[in-house]
């Protein structure tokens, strides 16, 4: 069985939704992206000490909802996650899904916590780890036939 939160960093846990972490700013846009993903393009900001805020996690749908500076959704498009603009800690933006039962924020510890994740670099990292995914998910025959040409 996978670990629901996997994670190489120790993390402030705050059970519950409310209140809102106090360092975030009034206004923000949320990054959507499983919980698995973003998990190691988090892990990944905080190794090269990147700007990382807190994060809601949603135990219902396995998703991480990522706080970024107001403006960023209109940048976004990945295929990997979805922002949209506004402060809606949504999961689910459109269609039924079931209602989040179980939802709790996490934080970095004192010195690596910011009030928003830096969209730039959650961006990239997203996309590296979705790729290093879907490349370690090929069968390692296919693998075995790539070359590097350096």
């Amino acid at each position: 069985m996978t670990p629901l939160l996997s994670t190489r960093h120790p993390w402030q846990l705050h059970f519950g939704e409310t209140p809102l972490p106090p360092t975030l700013p009034r206004d923000f846009d949320v990054v959507r992206v499983s919980m698995g993903l973003g998990m190691s393009a988090v892990d990944a900001m905080i190794d090269t000490g990147q700007d990382v805020g807190p994060l809601l996690c949603c135990i219902t749908h396995r998703m991480l909802l990522i706080p970024v500076e107001s403006g960023t959704a209109g940048l976004w498009g990945a295929a990997h996650s979805a922002c949209s603009s506004g402060s809606a800690l949504q999961c689910v933006m459109h269609g039924y899904q079931p209602p989040c039962r179980n939802r709790f924020w996490v934080a970095p510890p004192g010195p690596l916590a910011a009030p928003t994740s830096a969209p730039a670099v959650l961006h990239e990292t997203l996309s590296l780890m979705r790729a290093r995914m879907r490349f370690a998910r090929r069968p390692l025959s296919a693998r075995a036939r790539e070359v590097c040409h350096v």
